[in-house]
């Protein structure tokens, strides 16, 4: 065979392998579409199968087929939901690709269905990728309200219940010293150096403006590590920052911001590999935030003090629960990444409702100069004789939930309420920002920002951390970092805005900017100004500091000794 013959065969057999391939990619793309239309017929007729004779809630009008899709944007989706409250009132209907979805928009109805009757109402949307794929069921965000959720729930009720979270106090005092020292180091740091201890020259603003979000949450995160896993996130560690950017790029995170076709339609979850290729992208993920988990168990349990993980461990094997090593990984990491964003980005809240309200943080300064005063930090102990700050971090939950849209549940069982039909397997929207906003339940001006309301009334409802059965496992421990970090940050620091070099005023931080992680709904970056109250607060932070018992094996092993492990 002459060259030029050899030549025209490897083009001819090019040619013939780029017209297979594009022959099988049209194939997926035709049964792709196939499988779309069939499966919109499908739910189509569905959502008219008979059930009760009552009517079904009002909500706005839909297109044949795919109902409210256009309707509903992914985008400041919680904007549109409280929109829809005052045109449809408390329960929303809207019909998504043929699968029924209720939002709730008002406490009262959040209440009577979630909590009251929790055993109809504590289901979970199937999510193929997210749920059964990327975390193989182990996500208990995930799974469905059934024996191996509660098992989950028994375990990690000892780690995280009420005086356990009092016990960790040590480690919370511990990294929000951490937290006021990185700012001061920040805040006195040159344009470019960073930790550089020389101070600015002398300007209107003597602290230098940063973006404290990092530091928000490595102290938050920092925090929860010890307690679940027994060691500190240092920024000198070269792990830290890995661990940290994690979750923000985790796989469970990934498939919900990008979720594929496979989520709207489950049943193609059955096609072959070739035409799915989510499949082999989902076993790559999973093996990926498997291999996190696991790593973080194996060096939780070599630790020499307490920590949840090693509890958890312990109990499974004492208890011959026959759970194995990344069952029990996954319900401590579980945990992590569920409360790795929410937190950091309440404080992150906070501090704009402080830049915006002075009036708020000046009362609150004003409250700890007469119970702390300038000589110590604050602790848990001073906590009764401040109900002002307790009222700060309620209202600043209430008016910027951090999950504006809420975490849905689903109806396992059809249903009725105020004359309306719930079908079962309807999808219930808990509309967090429209329940914040509710006037029956807040009062007559629950569109301010106004802490004073937690003062006045002993009946607010608490929002932010679910309902009924699937209420946060973590709150109890979440709530302690919350006042600890908060308390601590108003008591050394005047917060505000930068000045703009242009207009020589004060920069607008609107609250109404956002940026979405996933569900998690936080303030688009910023910068902000934390000059310390006085030359006492930069004293007390760096003797403290430098005096502190970084040790925290020691702090885990006297909480083991006073749970009596």
């Amino acid at each position: 065979m002459n060259s030029t013959t050899l030549n025209i065969t490897v083009v001819s057999d090019e040619l013939d392998r780029k017209k297979s391939l594009l022959a099988s990619i049209a194939a997926q793309q035709v049964f792709l579409a196939a499988s779309f239309l069939v499966s919109c017929l499908f739910y189509a007729h569905h959502s008219r199968s008979k059930g009760s004779k009552l009517p079904l809630p009002p909500g706005p009008p839909g297109w044949p087929v795919i109902g409210n899709l256009l309707k509903y944007p992914d985008s400041r989706r919680w904007l549109t939901e409280y929109l829809w409250k005052f045109n449809y009132g408390p329960l929303v209907y809207l019909n998504i690709l043929g699968k029924p979805t209720v939002i709730l928009t008002t406490v009262e109805a959040t209440h009577e269905l979630l909590n009251k009757r929790a055993a109809k109402y504590s289901g979970r949307d199937l999510s193929v990728m997210a749920g059964d794929l990327v975390s193989k069921g182990y996500n208990l965000i995930f799974r469905q309200y059934d024996a191996q959720m509660r098992l989950h729930q028994r375990l990690n009720v000892a780690g995280l219940n009420p005086r356990s979270a009092a016990l960790y106090d040590p480690v919370l005092r511990l990294e929000s010293l951490q937290l006021l020292h990185d700012i001061l180091t920040e805040s006195r740091a040159q344009p470019g150096s960073e930790g550089d201890q020389t101070p600015r020259p002398a300007d209107t603003q003597t602290s230098r403006p940063f973006n404290p979000r990092w530091y928000f949450q490595r102290a938050n995160v920092g925090s929860l590590h010890v307690i679940l896993y027994g060691d500190r996130l240092v920024k000198e560690d070269p792990t830290t920052a890995g661990k940290m950017d994690f979750l923000l790029t985790c796989p469970t995170l990934q498939a919900l911001q990008n979720p594929p076709l496979v989520d709207t339609f489950p049943w193609l979850k059955s096609i072959p590999y070739a035409l799915s290729p989510w499949k082999l992208r989902a076993e790559s993920m999973f093996k990926e935030e498997e291999a996190y988990h696991l790593r973080n168990l194996r060096n939780a349990v070599n630790q020499p003090g307490y920590n949840v993980a090693k509890q958890v461990a312990d109990s499974a094997k004492r208890l011959n629960m026959e759970l194995s090593d990344t069952e029990i990984s996954w319900v401590i990491g579980t945990l992590f990444l569920a409360n790795g964003d929410t937190s950091p980005t309440f404080i992150t809240w906070f501090l704009v409702m402080m830049v915006n309200y002075p009036r708020v943080m000046h009362k609150a300064q004003q409250v700890l100069d007469e119970v702390v005063g300038h000589d110590r930090l604050p602790t848990h102990d001073d906590r009764s004789r401040m109900p002002y700050i307790d009222a700060i971090i309620d209202e600043v939950m209430r008016y910027r939930p951090v999950v504006p849209s809420g975490v849905d549940h689903l109806s396992v069982e059809e249903d009725e309420y105020m004359g309306y039909r719930i079908p079962k397997g309807t999808i219930i929207v808990t509309s967090q920002f429209s329940l914040a906003r509710d006037k029956a339940a807040f009062g007559a001006d629950a569109e301010e920002f106004r802490p004073e309301r937690w003062l006045e009334r002993n009946d607010l409802p608490i929002i932010g951390f679910g309902n009924g059965r699937r209420v946060c496992p973590g709150r109890h421990v979440a709530k302690e970092i919350l006042w600890i970090m908060v308390t601590r940050l108003l008591w050394a620091y005047e917060m505000e805005a930068p000045i703009d070099p242009e207009t020589k005023k004060k920069k607008v931080i609107d609250d109404r900017d956002t940026v979405p992680v996933g569900i998690v709904i936080g303030p688009s970056p910023f910068e902000a100004v934390f000059t310390p109250r006085g030359k006492w607060v930069e004293d007390i932070i760096e003797n403290d500091f430098k005096n502190a018992d970084f040790d925290v094996n020691r702090i885990m092993e006297d909480v083991a000794r006073s749970k009596g492990l």
